[in-house]
């Protein structure tokens, strides 16, 4: 019998202290529990930041994206608009060439009309000098006939 009360006595310790292990199990579990709640929380409200962050990011991102595009309109508008006025500027200067051409064109003709006049006349004056020139050799050697000094210096001078 005493060895029953020894198996009893140790079965009811063993008991004993199996509850109070669970005791402290039940405790650490509870523990661990709240520090699980606490850390789900932190995560949602982790989550909310990060949310709204994120839209917050994507607006300031479509707001970026349409100050772009219209930047990018208001260059293309700016591109157009230096197009049409180098348009207007290689016009202008392709008016000049002509003009400056049309101009030459008319100086040459204005000119061989021009021309011919002074020409004709030129030759006219030349031949009235040619005559005049032979008429004076004709008085020149007829006076150099009546006087014979006046016929030594043309000698003189090669011209007789």
């Amino acid at each position: 019998m005493r060895i029953l009360h020894i198996i009893i006595t140790s079965f009811i310790f063993l008991t004993i202290g199996s509850f109070v292990a669970q005791a402290q199990n039940t405790q650490r579990d509870d523990e661990i529990i709240e520090r699980l709640i606490r850390l789900e929380t932190q995560m949602t409200a982790m989550n909310e930041k990060i949310e709204t962050q994120m839209t917050a990011m994507n607006t300031r991102i479509d707001d970026l994206r349409s100050e772009m595009k219209g930047d990018i309109n208001n260059l293309k508008e700016d591109m157009n608009n230096l197009r049409g006025l180098v348009y207007v500027v290689l016009g202008g200067i392709m008016t000049l060439m002509c003009g400056l051409l049309a101009m030459m064109g008319f100086v040459m003709w204005d000119r061989r009309t021009a021309i011919t006049p002074v020409v004709k006349k030129t030759k006219e004056l030349e031949q009235g000098f040619e005559d005049e020139k032979v008429a004076l050799w004709k008085v020149l050697k007829g006076y150099a006939r009546v006087e014979p000094r006046f016929a030594e210096i043309l000698r003189t001078a090669g011209m007789l």
